[in-house]
């Protein structure tokens, strides 16, 4: 359901239910922020208690105003919020904020009430921005609402701040205001009612005042239209910066396999935000460090950085960063390195960071700056000015942004310091769209952001590919076991699920007997592994279940006498079909692991990794949410640590990674044509040599037959995002 916005942003009228002429009261500072903010229009005092607020006629309810209202703002005890409503309803009213606490967050009874709120919403075509919330700002000169009971009229600018705690949104707006950036939107969500994070998004996205986009969120309520209105808003690239809260994960403690332990709804978040272009931080003050690189900073043509400055811790400190953060610190080519000898006293460093020295004045610095600039290996350029008796570093800011002009190509960040308590260099910077940085670190990870940033809007549009599958035969699997009352799938089941999306697995034969086991092993040719087949084992390996690398028939007759002796006396209660010989693969190649998880809310989270310790010990995995589009799956190859083994480390030989992609989107499709599947484990997966393909070793795969009623709806916020 699309919802008009412009009906609570952009009011020509407002009421303030609740107004007083009480000092330090939320009416009374509602009222006074929307008087005197310069609103464009009348705004109707309603409290019964008088007959003015602030010398303006009152009226006792919103009912006897005389004229059209067209934003309500509600400021009153929450028990009669519901008839407050109803009266807004009766008044034509299509645009409310409740500001006031005490509906779902504090209980039953609480939510209850809430969504009569919403039914009467729902009913009478009224957009909730609330309740429980802050209020919301526009700085638009045309507009120049500012319904909020805490802070004044922002700065206009070009950033829009959404929050879902109306405590951050004062922290962020109040770093905003110290720090002189500009907002044009603010909207405290509160409970998301009626309206929540992606309905202002896409407000938000067709604001043509709103050039970036940062948010608070502490969930979301449907990630399917989130991906959809964000993928939107990097396609105009228009960036989006998220602090999202609550990351720990405690539910996997619990998990029992590999992909259950390594995921969380965290890692949900993360992978939606990774797939639609949003930028996640982790605190507040990245959040506009990044905001005020975008709105000043030039789009880098390349991620090679050159770093000048008057000391050498500072440009040591900015080096490590660039590798920190996968900034490559330019080469700087033999003729700068000769043009800077020659304008540098000799103690100066003519590599990168070039140190110009401590006693450096603002006209070396220059010197040196006009050289380096014209280096093709520099892409970006990072000017450290410490503060020193030879350095008057107003005076440098405005050399510098007159420089500037000449090389339009180049994008140029400083981190320039000073004692003076209000240094004139901050403003002349600011308005020459050179951003300026406490530390020099800052510098390079803004920089490094917003790098990744247009990296993923370069990226070409993805699509989904569908492979040929043989679903008949799986959804005749996954019936047969929802009827049996199973939750898990045996081995051979989850084999046969796999290879009918072309999943290429183990050669293996299911067999009841000794006798049928050395018969299958020479079927197969040794040497085979031996396995118990039982849904009630999730790791056979536990209980003796399982008998590897046997060379020949009377291994394999003893390793049937053992393992069954073992489920005796390990697993009596187990309920088992058989056993599965199956290949034991000797063929050279690398171990990965891929797994699925359902989590709630969310598509699928599909993961890759290597295997082995690499999952182990330092969980080296990415994750994405299905269904995925080729550029994922490759992302996904690319991102882990050990991707330099997959291309081949030290001349050894490369394995096949497009043989991986296609494994990942054959998952992707699996689980969204069948999502009842809960949870896959692949480990470990054997890929081989490039171009020679891999072979799934082991499949663990969990169903639950709830998750089939999900609507399907991943694939058509994908296409609505185009």
């Amino acid at each position: 359901m699309k919802h008009d916005l412009k009906l609570v942003f952009e009011p020509q009228s407002a009421a303030v239910i609740g107004a007083s002429e009480l000092p330090g009261s939320i009416g009374n500072s509602i009222f006074s922020n929307i008087l005197h903010s310069g609103f464009n229009g009348p705004v109707y005092p309603v409290n019964p208690k008088y007959k003015s607020v602030l010398s303006v006629r009152a009226y006792n309810n919103i009912t006897a105003i005389p004229d059209a209202v067209d934003l309500a703002v509600l400021c009153i005890p929450a028990p009669v919020v519901e008839d407050v409503l109803l009266q807004c309803a009766l008044k034509k009213v299509k645009g409310v904020v409740i500001i006031t606490a005490g509906f779902k967050e504090v209980g039953e009874e609480g939510k209850k009430l809430e969504n009569r709120l919403v039914e009467t919403a729902i009913k009478n075509d009224i957009e909730i921005i609330g309740p429980n919330c802050l209020g919301i700002v526009n700085t638009a000169k045309n507009i120049g609402l500012n319904a909020n009971f805490a802070f004044g009229m922002p700065k206009a600018g070009n950033i829009a701040l959404v929050s879902q705690s109306g405590a951050i949104g004062i922290v962020a707006m109040g770093y905003a205001h110290q720090h002189d950036l500009g907002i044009s939107k603010f909207a405290s969500i509160g409970n998301k009612a009626v309206i929540d994070e992606s309905d202002v998004l896409e407000y938000l996205i067709d604001d043509e005042l709103t050039k970036i986009i940062t948010m608070y969120i502490e969930d979301i309520q449907d990630p399917d239209r989130f991906h959809a209105m964000a993928h939107r808003a990097a396609r105009m690239q228009k960036p989006i910066i998220v602090i999202k809260s609550g990351t720990s994960a405690k539910g996997a403690i619990a998990a029992h396999s590999h992909t259950g332990a390594l995921s969380s709804s965290d890692v949900a978040y993360d992978s939606l935000f990774a797939q639609c272009g949003v930028i996640r931080v982790a605190s507040l003050n990245e959040v506009f460090e990044c905001a005020k690189g975008f709105t000043s900073m030039k789009v880098p043509k390349g991620n090679r950085m050159t770093v000048l400055t008057n000391a050498g811790g500072i440009g040591i400190i900015a080096t490590d960063a660039a590798e920190k953060y996968g900034l490559e610190m330019a080469s700087l080519r033999d003729e700068t390195k000769e043009a800077l000898k020659k304008v540098l006293p000799p103690t100066a460093s003519l590599g990168n960071p070039v140190d110009l020295t401590g006693d450096s004045d603002e006209e070396r610095f220059m010197k040196a700056l006009a050289i380096v600039t014209k280096d093709r290996n520099t892409d970006a350029l990072l000017i450290c000015i410490t503060p020193t008796v030879k350095t008057d570093v107003n005076k440098a800011a405005k050399m510098l942004v007159d420089f500037a002009k000449t090389v339009p190509a180049l994008t140029i960040l400083t981190n320039i310091v000073s004692f003076e308590p209000e240094p004139a260099f901050e403003d002349i910077l600011e308005k020459g769209n050179i951003p300026n940085f406490d530390f020099p670190e800052i510098n390079v990870r803004v920089l490094a952001t917003m790098m990744k940033y247009y990296k993923w809007i370069k990226q070409p549009e993805g699509k989904i590919e569908r492979y040929a599958a043989d679903t008949g035969r799986v959804k005749k699997i996954l019936n047969r076991i929802g009827a049996e009352g199973r939750n898990r799938l045996t081995e051979p089941e989850s084999y046969s699920v796999l290879k009918a999306y072309g999943i290429n697995t183990i050669k293996y034969k299911l067999v009841e007997s000794a006798a049928g086991a050395i018969a299958a092993a020479n079927e197969i040719g040794y040497p085979v592994a031996l396995k118990i087949v039982s849904s009630d084992i999730i790791h056979k390996t536990d209980v003796g279940g399982v008998s590897i690398n046997l060379q020949n028939d009377s291994q394999v007759k003893a390793a049937f006498a053992e393992i069954n002796e073992n489920i005796k006396t390990k697993c009596r209660e187990c309920t088992t079909s058989g056993f599965v010989v199956e290949e034991f693969s000797t063929s050279k190649g690398i171990e990965i692991i891929a797994g699925v998880k359902a989590f709630k809310g969310f598509n699928h989270l599909i993961m890759f990794g290597l295997g082995g310790s690499f999952v182990e010990i330092f969980k080296d995995v990415s994750f994405r949410l299905a269904p995925l589009v080729r550029e994922d799956a490759i992302n996904m190859i690319e991102e882990i640590k050990g991707y330099r083994i997959l291309k081949g480390y030290r001349g050894q030989a490369s394995y096949d990674i497009s043989s991986i992609a296609d494994y990942l989107l054959k998952l992707s499709q699996l689980v969204t044509d069948f999502p009842e599947i809960k949870e896959m484990d692949l480990n470990p997966i054997k890929v081989l040599e490039d171009g020679k393909g891999l072979i799934a070793l082991d499949a663990k795969i969990s169903i639950d037959t709830a998750l089939a009623e999900k609507p399907a709806k991943a694939a058509a916020a994908l296409k609505a995002a185009k």
